[in-house]
């Protein structure tokens, strides 16, 4: 299993097309930069509100790590807040015809939820998506609107024995460069 999931991350990480440079033709490639995000979430059933860090692109454009946190709204408790932490590497490359980048990420995901729904102070589990990054045209701002289609893998039960922030998530935000 493990060595299927290095081959598939590899296959990503080194395929595709280089990455759009700068339209003055300075070639510095602006959207390979350290940039920052805020995005919204729908976790299983619970919303949230995050923000990540994605570190310059490394390995010709096509690989980067990823740290993100959020809080999120637990939904069938009254909206009570946890919080959560995800550590990736993002596997990834631009499309030929357009300023858009195609990618995959996954990792760890840490959770802290709240005593009100589990009485475990913290929960270990991992994640994946996939995640299509359509950049603005701006030389001054470079940003980018994304959205993230995946999931979430984590052992979590609430109170009534319930899982919680296990299978399919979605997000979609903006990042800036």
């Amino acid at each position: 299993m493990m060595k299927t999931f290095l081959i598939f991350l590899s296959a990503l990480v080194l395929a595709g097309a280089p990455a759009v440079t700068e339209p003055n033709g300075s070639g510095l490639n602006k959207t390979s930069a350290l940039s920052a995000g805020f995005s919204l979430h729908e976790w299983e059933d619970d919303f949230g509100l995050g923000g990540t860090v994605t570190s310059p692109w490394f390995l010709w454009d096509h690989g980067a790590l990823r740290m993100s946190g959020a809080v999120l709204f637990k939904e069938n408790f009254d909206w009570q807040p946890y919080y959560s932490l995800r550590a990736g590497l993002v596997g990834g490359s631009f499309m030929k015809t357009a300023a858009i980048r195609l990618y995959g990420e996954g990792g760890f995901l840490f959770v802290f939820p709240h005593a009100e729904f589990d009485a475990e102070p913290f929960r270990l589990g991992g994640y994946g998506h996939f995640g299509f990054e359509f950049f603005l045209d701006t030389a001054k701002w470079p940003s980018s609107y994304y959205i993230e289609l995946g999931s979430n893998g984590i052992f979590a039960k609430d109170s009534n024995g319930s899982p919680y922030l296990n299978g399919f998530a979605i997000s979609c935000g903006m990042r800036l460069y």
